[in-house]
């Protein structure tokens, strides 16, 4: 279970994972040492399940929504679509589509190359892409 400083330290951190414990510490008013203890607990307890490096964009970044056959295990084309090389992220989601995928890839040949390879799978029953034009972050 996290608690209002547990959800702060995410806050903190899924802005910047390399920000340190005791800048955390800081803005929060508590020790360093608590940082680093919440922060190992909730690793531990899976709800923090990794730390990510974000990059700006090669060149081409999409999102690809993918509807899929009613009869089809969605959670088994999401690992392997995860697995495609400029996949960055995979979601299984609510509403007309099923998958939504994140791809970051160096050309539109290449984001192409992956949309022609998730139309193949026979359960597949449409796909749609929306080019990325601009990023931007939070605080």
């Amino acid at each position: 279970m996290i608690d209002n400083l547990d959800k702060r330290i995410l806050d903190m951190m899924k802005r910047d994972s390399r920000c340190p414990f005791v800048e955390i510490a800081g803005q929060l008013g508590v020790s360093e040492g608590t940082i680093r203890s919440r922060v190992h607990r909730m690793t531990e307890e899976g709800i923090i399940r990794g730390f990510t490096v974000k990059t700006s964009s090669r060149n081409v970044k999409a999102l690809v929504e993918i509807r899929i056959d009613v009869n089809t295990d969605t959670e088994e084309i999401a690992r392997e679509l995860a697995g495609y090389d400029g996949v960055t992220e995979v979601f299984e989601v609510t509403g007309d589509q099923d998958i939504i995928a994140i791809v970051d890839v160096d050309t539109s040949q290449n984001l192409n190359d992956i949309i022609e390879k998730v139309r193949r799978y026979d359960n597949i029953l449409s796909t749609r892409t929306r080019l990325i034009l601009k990023e931007h972050y939070g605080e």
